[in-house]
Order: C-alpha cells, then sequence, then structure tokens
C-alpha cells in the first residue's frame, strides 16, 4: 500500500506576516495610543502642565516615561500627569520653549511617543495701576489720585472740583471722570501716560436736550474701545454711546428702554438703575425701584445682548409683566453687581428703615437659564446683629469676599465695615474680618487682574487704600495715603 503526500504551499503575504509577527514576540499584540497636547502654555508658577492618556486594545499595563533635551525639568507619573519640577518663573526668564517627548510602552514593549513643545505664559502677580475718587470729609470738594499698587507711588491733584459727586470708570487704559447729581457730565481721560493724564480728551453732558431735571449718571459699562453703556439713575433710559467719539452727536448713539420696570409708587418716571455688568455678550442692569418715599420695591435685573441692544426675555416668573430677573433680596447699591465663574452675582443692602437681616443677601444668576439662588444672608454671619452687606467680589469658585457696615452714633455718625471671605458656591463664610478689619469703616472693595483687593478706608486720623493680597489675606505693605477719603476704585489694564 503506498500513500501519496500533497505538499501545500503559503501565500507569500502570509509568509511575511507570520515573520513580522514573530518579530514583535506575539501574533496579536498592538502598540498603545498616545494621545494629548503637543504644544501646551502653562501658566507661570504653576507646576501642572499637562495630561496624557494611553490606551491599548490588548489591555496592556502601560508605563510613561520621558527623554528629548529639557525632560529633565519635567516628571510624568503613571497616570499620565506631566509636571514641572520646579513651578517656572516667566519674569525671571523661565519662558520655554521646552522639548521633550512623552513616550507610553506596553508590557509588550511596543511605543507610541509625542513630541512636546512646552512654553510658559505671564501671569500679573503684582497690585495693578488703580485710579481712586476721593471726597472731602465735608463733601465740598474732591479729587482724583493715581496708584501704582506694585511701586506704591501715589499721585494726587487730579480733576480737582469744588464739589463732591463724582465717580469713576475705566476701560483698558481709559479713565472716565462722571459728574452725578446736579453735575450730569462725563469726561475721558487717558490714564496710561503720565504726561496727557491732566488733559480731557473730550468732555460731554449726560443731559437729553428735553430733560429738566437732573439724570444723575452712575456708571460707564464698556463692551470694547466703540461701545459702552452709560446708566443714568435718574432716568429709565440707559444711553448707548461710542466713547471714540468726538463731539456730542456722535457720543450718544442709542437708548435702552428700562421705562417697564419703573413702580407704579414713582412718578419720577425711573426705575434706579444702580450697576450693570457685562457677561459674555449680555448686559445686566441691576434696578433699585425706588418709590417716591425712597422705599425699595422689588429688585430686577434685565438682560439686553450686547449685539442688538434688545432685552432678552429670561421667563423668571411667570407671573409679572417684565421680561427681566426679580431678586429677593431688596435695595442693590451702586457697584451691586459682579461676575465670576460664569455666573452674576448681586449683593443687595436691604430697606435702610428695615432691620431684618435676611433681606440682605447675595444672589446668584445662572447664565444659561436666568435661575436665582441665593448663596448667603447677613443673617448667616455668626454674631452679625446690624451689619448689612454692601457689595462682593468673586475670586474663583471657591473663594469670593464681601463687606459688611453697621452704622454707629457714638461720639457721631460713622460706619464701622467687616470684610469677610466666603464660599460662592457653598455660601459657607471662611474667615471674618479678614485682614484686621471690623474697627474702621470700609467705603469700596475693588478686585484687580492679579487678585489684589483693594479697600478703601475712609478713616478720619488715616484715609488711604489698603491692599490685601487675596493668596495670603494679609495687606501688602503699608497703606497708600490719601489726601481726602477714598471711595471709588477703577483699575487700568493694558
Amino acid at each position: 500500500m503506498s500513500t501519496t503526500y500533497t505538499k501545500k504551499v503559503l501565500p507569500l503575504s502570509l509568509l511575511i506576516s507570520a515573520a513580522l509577527l514573530s518579530g514583535c514576540n506575539s501574533d496579536s499584540n498592538n502598540a498603545p495610543t498616545l494621545t494629548g497636547e503637543t504644544a501646551p502654555v502653562v501658566a507661570e508658577n504653576s507646576l501642572t502642565v499637562a495630561q496624557y492618556t494611553a490606551t491599548d486594545s490588548d489591555n496592556d499595563a502601560i508605563t510613561f516615561s520621558l527623554s528629548g533635551a529639557d525632560n529633565s525639568l519635567f516628571t510624568i507619573d503613571q497616570s499620565g500627569l506631566l509636571t514641572f519640577n520646579t513651578a517656572p518663573d516667566f519674569d525671571n526668564g523661565d519662558t520655554g520653549p521646552y522639548v521633550l517627548t512623552v513616550t507610553a510602552t506596553d508590557s509588550g514593549e511596543l511605543s507610541d511617543e509625542l513630541s512636546i513643545t512646552v512654553t510658559v505664559g505671564d501671569i500679573k502677580d503684582t497690585p495693578s495701576l488703580a485710579v481712586v475718587q476721593t471726597i472731602a470729609p465735608d463733601y465740598s470738594s474732591s479729587e482724583v489720585v493715581y496708584m501704582d499698587g506694585e511701586t506704591q507711588q501715589v499721585d494726587s491733584g487730579y480733576y480737582i472740583k469744588d464739589a463732591s459727586d463724582y465717580t469713576l470708570a475705566s476701560y483698558k487704559t481709559d479713565v472716565y471722570h462722571i459728574g452725578r447729581f446736579f453735575i450730569d457730565t462725563i469726561t475721558k481721560y487717558n490714564g496710561a501716560e503720565v504726561s496727557e493724564r491732566d488733559t480731557a480728551i473730550w468732555s460731554f453732558s449726560t443731559q437729553d436736550s428735553q430733560d429738566s431735571i437732573s439724570r444723575n449718571p452712575y456708571s460707564l459699562v464698556s463692551l470694547d474701545d466703540t461701545k459702552a453703556y452709560l446708566l443714568r439713575y435718574g432716568s429709565s433710559q440707559v444711553w448707548v454711546v461710542n466713547p471714540q467719539a468726538d463731539n456730542i452727536d456722535d457720543f450718544k448713539v442709542g437708548e435702552l428702554d428700562l421705562s417697564s420696570y419703573v413702580p407704579e409708587n414713582n412718578t419720577n418716571g425711573t426705575p434706579s438703575p444702580a450697576a450693570a455688568v457685562i457677561n459674555d455678550g449680555k448686559l445686566y442692569i441691576v434696578m433699585q425701584r425706588l418709590s417716591d418715599a425712597y422705599a425699595p420695591n422689588t429688585s430686577y435685573v434685565a438682560v439686553f445682548d450686547t449685539a442688538t441692544d434688545e432685552e432678552i426675555e429670561t421667563n423668571a416668573n411667570s407671573d409679572d409683566t417684565v421680561k427681566g430677573i426679580p431678586l429677593e433680596g431688596l435695595n442693590p447699591l451702586e457697584n451691586s453687581i459682579t461676575t465670576g465663574n460664569d455666573k452674576i452675582y448681586i449683593s443687595t443692602r436691604s430697606d435702610y428703615s428695615n432691620t431684618d437681616l435676611t433681606l440682605s443677601r447675595i444672589e446668584e444668576i445662572e447664565p444659561t437659564d436666568y435661575s436665582v439662588r441665593q448663596v448667603l444672608n447677613a443673617g448667616s454671619i455668626t454674631d452679625n446683629v446690624s451689619g448689612f452687606i454692601k457689595s462682593a467680589v468673586i475670586v474663583s469658585a471657591e473663594k469670593g469676599y464681601f463687606y459688611t457696615s453697621e452704622s454707629v452714633f457714638v461720639p457721631s455718625f460713622h460706619e464701622i465695615s467687616s470684610l469677610y471671605q466666603f464660599n460662592p458656591t457653598t455660601g459657607e463664610i471662611t474667615e471674618n474680618n479678614v485682614a484686621n478689619t471690623g474697627t474702621e469703616g470700609i467705603n469700596f472693595l475693588g478686585l484687580d487682574n492679579a487678585n489684589f483687593l483693594w479697600l478703601s478706608m475712609p478713616t478720619p486720623s488715616a484715609p488711604g487704600i489698603d491692599i490685601i493680597n487675596s493668596e495670603t489675606n494679609e495687606i501688602v505693605n503699608e497703606r497708600l495715603a490719601t489726601n481726602l477719603n477714598p471711595s471709588t476704585i477703577r483699575f487700568l489694564e493694558e
């Protein structure tokens, strides 16, 4: 019996594939896939660079490693988090670019890699240049002061007036000096150039030709170089203005109508717009809505689209006849509205004749649906019996500050104010009497771009500005002295 053997020849493609798999020490192993930023920009004084992710279809264990020219400056942990070994300081020349390679290797010794170029960005970490309105204790005169928070230099004697009802607004390095009740003017200056600070670029009336009473301009809120909104406390019409205009005819370019918010018990025709802020292309205007007897009605926030200047229907309350957002707190004052964490925060003082601290609040508006949430009220403050919230600033989702003031009548009338740190998300008050406040008055609370707090302190024996580092809650250097009592503070930023 004979046996026949048949020889079968494998195709060349299969032989090549088998050889390749043999060279990889596996019949099925696949290399991992590495993803992440290839050109991250890191804020100075920060350790974290970027997060890298490696996936492996074989579920092999992944090991991250670094190589390249600058790899010794960095560390990557086994979660893929790339960090500096020492936080870079932009001002000391730690700017990059730094070049390195991130590699992800699986247990089968297959790998993927990314070439990374890291640069460092500058973060402002010193106090800003500020402009401060100061007022005589007897309200007979006023002047403006420029202050450099970094060098502690104080330059006084600007815009001296024989009246006190003046305030300030700023945009970039432009300064706007606003004369309010029965003054009704706005004047623009260049705050960046010391030699030009005294020279007015323009000065316009804030009255319409038909106005027979003072419209009391309160604030200028800028959208950009060519568009801003002028709130007039004594009017239901907010002016839309062009700050680049060189004559009054080109200055006022439109109006926003707030007449629907005038309360029935107000015959002056104004909803008393007190403050405004712009966030994500929307203008939020908060109104006191005072009666003829100066008692606050329900406060509202009107919202306008800055692209069209049309009021937005917020549908915040289906029972009213207006488009805006009603608040629970009463009597929002000047500088009562601010932004932070892409939300809007409003502080309310409450009725001056009402001792109910719970109506003095910090409330949060969620811009996506215009819902309102109480963050805290003055009744939440331990041992507080008569201090009402005046204004607040937001540093982050976990950190904000507000101050309260209470009236004291001995030996003469004055106010005592306290600064508090709080968590805007939870409403928890995390520190009382920050920087040993609680023995003097506070006229204004501001936050600059480097997150330094600026407080106007009208102490008779030592008026001036205290600058507080929000990281340490300690006063920076000495109080910056002023000749008159400081009030409004605005910042100049390039």
